[in-house]
């Protein structure tokens, strides 16, 4: 483990580190790879409970979780609630390795496109047919953090946040490892298909790209702004400020073409109904009512098997609300659920919270 940095504002220390990691990606695999962790954490409490958050498909912990403008950083919120707050970046985001991600000819024909004519003269089929990483390789990366955290802070357990793709990462880590796991929270998980197989598939990993790319057209033309339904959702200018921090967390691929994210391709498996009923951790699911993947979490949140489950629906709020006027639900249903294990002081039960931020029972 190498600490980076260290830094106190308010109260509040903020702790980067890299993780040793033998990887078990496959076309690196026995490697050594480093695990950017982040840790937030009053500088009062030694023995504050737990959490370890995971991002999503492109957009990094320090941005996911930890965006510095105002009270938008989702960290800051539950450190100053009393919790030792961890964040990790996945192999291939952020500030964690990103094996064969240098090289734009990994990318697929399609993506590369974007990149003609200022970073390629021309697109050709990508040099590497195969996803990159997989649901056992990135179960491996959490679960390297996990008993990192474990030893670190002498605890048995961690709390677990995943948005989006770290919905179906620390979904399928709590399937693997639930005696590791003391409470769960899915923020709008992607990749949940109830009938999908429970095994991998016969080649692993599956054909396709080791990397892909997201533009800030697609990142926000596409698949925020449409979503961005209400007055007041997104505070005015904000939306101006994103990518730019965005584009500081991955600077190799802010200078391809007109500036992107990188990611690692993935072959998944195992985020279905099966699984989920074996789910016992007490789990709170939440997702923002123009969010393409609402149906699918609310499917999710009927399948999991846990007896203490609760689903938040969010009025007024996207896929991307960790940035929107919505984040305080977020933040306040997080801190009650890890805290007590209830919301509005229920262990169970559908709720949904309007525009208002008043949070009701529906059933």
């Amino acid at each position: 483990m190498k600490e980076i940095s260290r830094d106190e504002v308010d109260g509040l220390v903020t702790i980067d580190r890299h993780v040793d990691h033998i990887s078990t990606v496959p076309a690196i695999a026995g490697e050594a790879v480093q695990l950017f962790v982040r840790e937030k954490v009053h500088s009062e409490r030694s023995d504050a409970p737990v959490i370890l958050m995971v991002h999503g498909g492109y957009w990094p912990c320090t941005m996911a979780f930890d965006f510095d403008y105002k009270d938008y950083s989702w960290m800051s919120a539950l450190a100053g609630a009393g919790f030792d707050v961890f964040a990790m970046d996945m192999t291939g985001y952020g500030y964690s390795s990103r094996p064969m991600m240098d090289d734009p000819g990994y990318l697929s024909q399609e993506d590369q496109t974007a990149l003609v004519p200022k970073t390629l003269m021309d697109a050709k089929p990508s040099t590497y047919p195969a996803n990159l990483v997989t649901s056992d390789s990135e179960t491996d990366d959490i679960n390297r953090v996990v008993d990192f955290i474990c030893e670190l802070r002498g605890v048995d357990r961690v709390n677990l946040i995943g948005w989006s793709g770290g919905g179906i990462r620390t979904g399928t880590y709590t399937v693997r490892y639930p005696e590791k796991v003391e409470r769960l929270v899915i923020f709008a998980s992607s990749n949940f298909v109830a009938d999908s197989p429970s095994d991998p598939p016969a080649e692993v990993p599956g054909p396709g790209v080791a990397m892909s790319i997201q533009t800030r057209a697609v990142g926000e033309g596409e698949r925020w702004l449409p979503n961005v339904r209400c007055d007041g959702q997104l505070e005015d200018g904000l939306i101006d400020l994103i990518w730019p921090a965005s584009m500081a967390t991955d600077e190799v691929g802010a200078a391809w073409g007109p500036g992107c994210l990188r990611a690692p391709g993935r072959t998944y498996w195992g985020w279905n109904a099966a699984n989920a009923t074996t789910v016992k951790t007490p789990t709170l699911v939440m997702v923002g009512e123009y969010d393409r993947l609402y149906d699918s979490n609310v499917e999710l949140f009927g399948a999991l098997g846990a007896e203490d489950k609760v689903f938040l629906g969010i009025d007024c709020a996207s896929h991307f609300m960790a940035w929107e006027m919505q984040r305080h639900v977020l933040h306040r249903a997080s801190t009650e659920w890890l805290s007590s294990g209830t919301l509005n002081g229920s262990q169970a039960g559908t709720y949904r919270v309007g525009k208002d931020t008043e949070i009701m029972r529906v059933e």
